[in-house]
């Protein structure tokens, strides 16, 4: 198939569209993440075609850095790494009674994942470990101001690499052959795969979960209580 990325976007808001379906009292975590995370969509340029080389609809990352696909992915990887930890664990979020402004903790929580990023990358290291390295090492600043979500990020990393892996997995048996033969390039560090997938994308997958259960609690205020009933 010619657009396999496309299959995998789709794939990705799946979880995500369920999750909204089923927990009504997570809508807005998920949405304030979709809408945080957005800026990285636009960082695809930094993966392709150096990390990996799929096909984009009209050829969008060679003209403009990114594609449909990254929107789509990101909004979907968003939206269940921030809520897999309390549909799984039956938590819900409620406010914690912060007076600071959300929106100007999500520009500096995305400034400094990219920054950190970029830093990386300009020392020399491969942009799929810089960028881990990023989301983790801001997230663990994070945590160090709310220790109430050390345990909810763990939790959020394991559930969330998981899910991704399953992603995957259906993603491998939709299009043969797509991981490591016609999208991703070899490995710089984690040579190899797990059942086709590519231990570099799981990595990848952790830090998402890691980050994407800790960064908008803390943004937007809100902290994991057990859901009643």
């Amino acid at each position: 198939m010619t657009h396999d990325y496309l299959v995998l976007a789709l794939l990705f808001l799946v979880p995500g569209t369920l999750f909204w379906f089923m927990r009504a009292d997570l809508r807005g975590l998920m949405r304030g993440a979709a809408v945080m995370a957005l800026p990285f969509a636009t960082t695809e340029w930094l993966f392709y075609p150096e990390y990996w080389a799929p096909k984009f609809l009209f050829d969008l990352a060679d003209r403009i850095g990114f594609g449909i696909e990254d929107v789509l992915l990101i909004v979907g990887l968003a939206a269940f790494a921030s809520s897999a930890y309390a549909v799984v664990f039956r938590r819900t979020v409620v406010p914690l009674g912060s007076g600071s402004r959300p929106w100007k903790r999500v520009g500096g929580g995305v400034g400094a994942v990219l920054a950190v990023a970029v830093l990386l990358l300009g020392a020399g290291v491969p942009i799929l470990y810089a960028a881990v390295a990023a989301m983790v090492s801001t997230t663990v600043l994070v945590l160090v101001m709310r220790s109430d979500l050390v345990m909810p990020s763990l939790l959020g990393a394991g559930v969330t690499a998981l899910i991704y892996f399953g992603l995957c997995l259906v993603f491998e048996a939709l299009m043969p052959g797509a991981a490591v033969e016609r999208i991703w390039k070899p490995s710089v560090f984690l040579e190899g795969g797990l059942l086709g997938v590519p231990l570099d994308e799981l990595l990848y997958g952790t830090g998402a979960g890691f980050a994407g259960t800790a960064f908008p609690a803390w943004a937007f205020g809100l902290r994991f209580v057990p859901r009643s009933g």
